[in-house]
């Protein structure tokens, strides 16, 4: 239990170090602990690919950062007309979805169910935060009536299905273009093939519906992931 509880933990503060930093995929399939995990992009992305030389920019950094969290990043897709226009230099990524799993567990079978994991990341969330309320909207103004440029903060686990344990993190950031922005990432932890998967979505927070809209959408890449996996 320890180590799925140290796990997430390390889940959560790479999602903080994460959600400003746009990254390149490395498959549409991985091996993890020598299982083979299909990785379906959600609808309407396209995975990024190293042999795009803005792309290879992006892995090298990003693949550092996630190895020294204790994570391995198995995929990384981005809304495709996004990712076309960013190829060329002509905007940032705001849409994109990310495959990670633990290093430590890779060679062992997850046993641990989604209650018990949800238990795990709720009992992480309890430590950063300060707002307890099951309501996402009040929670999320909350949060975003105290965050600070260039901080994160912890809005708490979302939701919780047989599937996967769903948590959110909100930062406000500035560009490389020197603009602000409000980003929103919703993760989710799950099990594939007796596999601890985590999996990223990032988008720009408008509203509160932001955060149900891109929960939604999380749990249908998490039902594709599993439809994908099932043989």
């Amino acid at each position: 239990m320890q180590t799925s509880v140290d796990t997430l933990g390390r889940s959560i503060r790479l999602a903080f170090a994460l959600a400003a930093t746009t990254s390149s995929a490395l498959a549409a399939e991985s091996t993890v602990g020598g299982v083979l995990i299909r990785l379906p992009p959600p609808a309407g992305f396209c995975e990024l690919s190293d042999t795009d030389p803005s792309d290879e920019r992006m892995l090298a950094i990003t693949s550092d950062l996630v190895s020294k969290s204790g994570n391995k990043l198995l995929g990384i897709s981005a809304d495709c007309r996004q990712l076309t226009d960013w190829r060329a230099n002509r905007r940032l990524l705001d849409d994109y979805s990310q495959y990670q799993t633990s290093v430590a567990l890779m060679e062992k079978p997850s046993v641990e169910p989604v209650k018990r994991t949800c238990a795990a990341l709720r009992a992480q969330g309890d430590k950063l935060v300060a707002e307890k309320t099951t309501d996402i909207k009040s929670r999320v103004e909350s949060v975003l009536e105290k965050v600070k440029i260039n901080e994160m903060s912890f809005i708490g686990v979302l939701a919780e299905d047989t599937a996967a344990c769903y948590g959110g993190l909100i930062q406000k950031l500035q560009t490389e273009a020197g603009t602000d922005k409000t980003q929103l990432t919703v993760f989710a932890a799950t099990i594939v093939k007796s596999k601890s998967i985590f999996v990223y979505r990032m988008t720009v927070y408008m509203t509160s519906e932001t955060v149900t809209k891109t929960l939604a959408n999380l749990k249908t890449d998490i039902a594709a992931l599993q439809a994908a996996n099932q043989n």
